[in-house]
């Protein structure tokens, strides 16, 4: 469908969707196909870059491109560097007004460009949010995550009450929303560290004026079997450190202090959770990092203390609960394998892409 704005007839792209690929080449098609199939992709412009995928997932993107003619699709191929360098990559590329991320194997669902587009040409937001669906391998439904209600949705200035509502909710998902691209410096995704969207959305929110929410999802998010966020490594104790250390540095006895702190207690609970999940030769390490991360905040509590006498609360008691959750989870793990129900299932392989028939 054309794209017309209301004040004058523009056929020119409003909106970028970078498409980050990875080894991912039974599910970029699908990807792919769920945004060509929106009614209004002629307001959109879809940028791909493969990281140096092994596999055929380059040569499916370009089976797709062909398909468009060119049109609607720029593929580009950089050696791998990871999540955050393509996503990067990407947007350095974009020359629309506004953009968004999607991982190469997630889909938009098909009311996503009606509900994004309009909004958008309004050019009154700097981000609009909305839900998400969580999908299956086969595109089952499996749950939803909310990140608007609707007592929260609708256009709102981004004050204090819209950056404690996000930080309390702290769904940092990059995907979950499309943002106004002038939000971003150069290269803004910290490379080689997992949880970059921690890193990186709440500095993004307190650049924006204004957001807009909608309580409906317009996003299928894939829990895929071997995906980052299905493991946990040393590796990624030490990122959500260096994270929450960067939260804790703009705590400076003003007034965006509970936010920082509020972001600094949201990573510190999934640091706890992911110490939960590491493999045994790494669990002291892990845990000693998290003792170090609370160590961060005890020093800066008692630093804005003796700055202007504000008294924070102190993390919570974490180490038994860290240890009964670590229990817990190798107790599922020996009841899945029991169930034969492993989660160490194979790469899905390349399949022809069907038309994307979920809904909002």
């Amino acid at each position: 469908m054309p794209y017309e704005s209301d004040s004058l007839r523009d056929t020119s792209p409003l909106l970028s969707i970078v498409v980050a690929a990875y080894n991912i080449e039974g599910y970029i098609e699908e990807a792919l196909e769920s945004l060509l199939s929106q009614p209004y992709i002629d307001a959109i412009k879809i940028i791909v870059v493969d990281d140096g995928s092994p596999d055929e997932t380059y040569a499916a993107a370009q089976a797709v491109v062909e398909r468009d003619r060119g049109v609607h699709i720029e593929l580009i191929h950089q050696e791998n560097g990871g999540l955050s360098a393509a996503r990067n990559t990407g947007l350095a590329a974009v020359r629309t007004p506004y953009v968004g991320f999607l991982d190469g194997d997630d889909i938009y669902l098909k009311d996503f460009s009606e509900a994004m587009i309009p909004l958008l040409a309004e050019r009154r937001w700097d981000v609009v949010e909305y839900n998400v669906k969580i999908i299956n391998d086969d595109g089952r439904e499996l749950d939803e995550i909310q990140l608007a209600d609707e007592t929260t949705s609708g256009g709102h200035p981004m004050d204090r009450a819209a950056l404690q509502e996000f930080a309390n909710r702290f769904h940092t998902f990059a995907w979950a929303r499309v943002y106004r691209t002038d939000l971003f410096d150069a290269a803004p995704f910290p490379v080689g560290r997992n949880y970059e969207d921690m890193a990186l959305v709440p500095s993004t929110y307190l650049r924006a004026k204004s957001i807009y929410r909608i309580a409906t999802p317009l996003i299928g998010y894939r829990r895929r079997f071997g995906s980052i966020t299905q493991t946990a490594k040393l590796r990624d104790m030490h990122n959500l450190r260096v994270t929450g250390q960067e939260a804790l540095a703009h705590c400076d006895g003003g007034e965006m202090d509970e936010f920082w702190l509020t972001v600094f207690d949201k990573l510190f609970q999934r640091a706890c959770h992911v110490c939960a999940r590491v493999d045994r030769a790494s669990f002291k390490q892990a845990s000693e990092t998290l003792t170090a991360m609370a160590v961060d905040h005890r020093k800066m509590r008692e630093k804005l203390t003796a700055r202007g006498g504000r008294q924070v609360v102190e993390l919570k008691p974490f180490d038994l609960n860290v240890r009964a959750d670590r229990s817990i989870h190798f107790l599922k793990g020996l009841v899945k394998k029991v169930l034969r129900r492993s989660l160490d299932h194979h790469q899905r392989a390349r399949r022809p892409s069907t038309s994307n028939q979920l809904s909002g």
